[in-house]
């Protein structure tokens, strides 16, 4: 396909967004949803790039028809292009080609240097052979520009104090991916969350991309895991390169970090400099500014816009206040004290919003002045001058923290979301932070999921609100402490407003009630929540809410019939939610297959499973694909349809391992071990029983010693000795009646039960 002397061909295939696109769809065929939930951009954002993808040959949609919905599934058409000059113009040629490496990396979150000179020692040092540099001195020193005028294509991550270990692995995956490292993102979007396997992951892929990983500000941290994440690099980084950025001298691994000490330009740094700001400046004038600054490259700029100030003038606050700041005009001192409001860098059109629509020729002369700097298309303040704008502000932040609010949250994503409600906690409005929480509850509820640490941390900082409360007992709960998030939730019952939010809160006390054995209190949670779901029946979320725990007490009173019924009202609930659920569809359907399980209709159970199977394919969902790959190998297990039982187990144990997700690994070659049994392959299913107890000695996991178990049996099918085996497995099961009995009743499945009454009485299970 070709497009002559089209350079906006070009330009549109190289845009970030665009690229970050590609790059996902090099692995896997993705939905909309799932691309801008990985991306962390707005659904229309990455919509309007993949039609214009599509309509360039790049990538190609399907649609999928899903139980009366249309699903579009996007994957990659076309793996290279070429771009040839010609006398005519510019030709961009496309084509179905095969190209195995990795495509150009979009723009680096690095700040743009502008006017950059001298350095060339510490340049030379930081791309020398030293895997780990840090790089240290004051504010406004040029540690940031000298880092990125050495580094074009490096991973960038600014320090504000509020992240997490799981933040920055989101960000870094999606970098270590486009450079052809997959296997850290696709370990998060399995749910995988350890920090160990994430430091290894994380290192694993700088590694092996050979990746420039620098952190900016890491004097902002406060976070105990981070510093010993960056000390971990710190001290195993070889083939790639960690650079640390800091106004403190770090605290990592002395003996294997260059550090680089920063000071001001030398003399001739700083006429060069001054040069490029005033052109024909006299050396006489260029050594009198760079004394009164010390070579301070910010200052140096300043300077140069403030021509003619006194040799006795040496404060920052005097510059700006004296000879900048009363030159500038009404339009330039608002964008100056709205970007000093925010944090991080802040988006054009968000700007556009809290200022003017032509906000962007104002931030033009600001950025030529050297007051405002930019990020991509995202501009910010210098520490130093925000702090000087800050104390002379006369904006009302209130009101610009509540657009530009609005505005993140109008882009539904949880990193935009966990933005927002930084900026709500400062408003100090208990209405916000409810109103804020009810929406995280009804679209953003991957948030508790994908970044629990950093959203934990937010919340603590308005732990006395119910509604904070409320959601940290929800993180609690997840992470199992079942009797923290109990004492919270009773808390904030006294506290809250609306039958909403109460709703939301008896929900999650039937859940923790079940999970606790507490059968009879989450029967009388239930019917106080029946009350609110009678008088909310047209609220999605709470109609959905309600089947959910009705079927979950059901399930839990071991009510088969009855939690099938309110199973199939949740399925026709989730269906009708306004916008797609297929994540909690794909588990309702499961769900449903396991009670055809245990009703005995294994025929109805494995139509299920496939349905959700189905429903997970067509989201591009791969942690529910092998889920539903392991129930359907267990129902066909029992059908005694051995081969497909083992296809299925291989493929999940294969994910599962691959994200690191060990309980589910262990149950995936279990069933692949007996399946393999089934079919007579003693040798294959020895060495997958072998794989189980390599896991189990590292993990401890129970069930996983129930291998030593198969392997001994295997060993006696063989006509050998596997005694030591049985015995071995058996002692590590003398406790546990319920693995035993379970594992006694899957080798009936295959053998004769004296058969295998004969191989347990080897060992010492009384």
């Amino acid at each position: 396909m070709n497009f002559s002397n089209d350079v906006s061909v070009l330009k549109s295939i190289l845009s970030e967004t665009n690229l970050q696109i590609i790059s996902l769809l090099r692995t896997d065929s993705l939905n909309t949803r799932e691309i801008a939930r990985l991306l962390q951009k707005d659904e229309t954002q990455i919509s309007r790039g993949l039609r214009g993808l599509e309509r360039m040959g790049i990538v190609e949609g399907r649609w999928v028809r899903l139980r009366g919905r249309n699903v579009k599934l996007y994957s990659l058409k076309c793996d290279e292009f070429s771009v040839r000059f010609t006398a005519g113009g510019v030709e961009v040629v496309m084509g179905e080609t095969v190209y195995h490496r990795p495509q150009p990396l979009p723009a680096s979150s690095a700040p743009e240097v502008e006017n950059f000179v001298g350095r060339d020692e510490e340049l030379k040092l930081l791309k020398g052979s030293s895997p780990v540099v840090a790089v240290f001195g004051i504010a406004g020193i040029g540690k940031s520009s000298l880092v990125a005028r050495a580094f074009d294509d490096a991973f960038w991550y600014s320090m504000d104090g509020s992240e997490s270990l799981e933040y920055i692995a989101w960000r870094m995956a999606l970098h270590l991916n486009m450079k052809g490292f997959p296997e850290l993102i696709e370990y998060l979007r399995a749910g995988g969350r350890d920090p160990k396997s994430m430091k290894g992951l994380i290192l694993e892929g700088i590694e092996e991309t050979r990746s420039v990983i620098v952190f900016e500000d890491i004097h902002k941290c406060t976070d105990g895991e981070i510093e010993s994440f960056l000390r971990f690099l710190s001290s195993r980084v070889e083939r790639g390169k960690l650079v640390l950025i800091s106004r403190e001298k770090p605290r990592v691994d002395y003996e294997r970090v260059l550090f680089i000490h920063l000071r001001g330009l030398k003399v001739e740094e700083s006429h060069r400099l001054l040069n490029l700001r005033i052109p024909g400046i006299t050396p006489k004038e260029a050594v009198r500014l760079h004394h009164l600054t010390l070579g301070h490259p910010l200052l140096l700029a300043l300077a140069a816009e403030a021509r003619g100030v006194a040799g006795d003038r040496t404060s920052l606050f005097e510059y700006l206040l004296g000879e900048i700041y009363e030159k500038l005009d009404e339009r330039e001192r608002l964008v100056l004290q709205v970007l000093a409001l925010f944090d991080e860098p802040v988006e054009l059109p968000a700007l556009k919003r809290m200022t003017y629509g032509s906000a962007f020729l104002v931030l033009y002369s600001l950025l030529n002045k050297g007051l405002v700097e930019r990020k991509d298309e995202n501009y910010y303040l210098h520490d130093l001058l925000r702090a000087f704008i800050r104390e002379i502000s006369e904006v009302d932040e209130k009101s610009h923290y509540r657009e530009y609010i609005s505005y993140l949250l109008e882009k539904n994503t949880a990193r935009d979301f966990l933005t927002a409600f930084k900026y709500a906690i400062r408003l100090g409005d208990e209405q916000m932070i409810a109103d804020i929480t009810e929406l995280r509850i009804r679209r953003l509820w991957r948030v508790a999921l994908d970044f629990p640490t950093t959203y934990m941390r937010l919340l603590r900082k308005v732990e006395d609100s119910p509604y904070a409360k409320k959601e940290m007992a929800r993180l609690y709960f997840n992470r199992g402490f079942f009797e923290r998030a109990l004492g919270l939730w009773h808390k904030a019952l006294e506290g809250i407003e609306g039958d909403f939010h109460r709703f939301d809160v008896l929900m999650m006390l039937v859940d923790v009630h079940c999970e606790m054995g507490n059968i009879e209190l989450a029967e009388e949670t239930l019917s106080e929540l029946e009350g609110i779901f009678r008088s909310h029946r047209d609220d999605p979320y709470i109609e959905l809410g309600y089947y959910i725990e009705l079927t979950k007490v059901r399930t839990f009173k071991r009510e088969r019939e009855k939690a099938l019924e309110g199973a199939f009202k949740e399925l026709e609930a989730v269906r009708s939610y306004p916008e797609p659920y297929p994540e909690l569809e794909a588990l309702i359907l499961y769900h449903i297959g396991y009670l055809y399980v245990e009703l005995g209709e294994l025929q109805r159970a494995l139509t299920y499973y496939r349905e959700g199977l189905e429903t997970a394919k067509a989201y591009s969902l791969p942690f529910m694909m092998n889920l539903g790959y392991l129930q359907m190998g267990i129902v066909q297990y029992y059908l005694r349809n051995f081969n497909e039982a083992a296809g299925n187990a291989e493929k999940a144990a294969e994910y599962f391992l691959g994200v690191r997700n060990y309980r589910r690994a262990l149950d995936a070659l279990f069933r692949l071990t007996v399946s393999l049994m089934g079919l007579g392959e003693y040798g294959k299913a020895e060495n997958q029983a072998k794989k189980m107890a390599e896991i189990t000695q590292s993990t401890n996991y129970p069930p996983g010693w129930t291998a030593y178990l198969l392997i001994g049996i295997l060993r006696e099918l063989r006509g050998e000795d596997g005694g030591e085996y049985l015995e071995t497995g058996l002692e590590k099961l003398r406790d546990n009646d319920y693995l035993y009995r379970g594992l006694f009743e899957e080798l009936t499945v295959l053998f004769d039960e004296r058969d295998v009454n004969f191989w347990l009485s080897r060992g010492s299970k009384p």
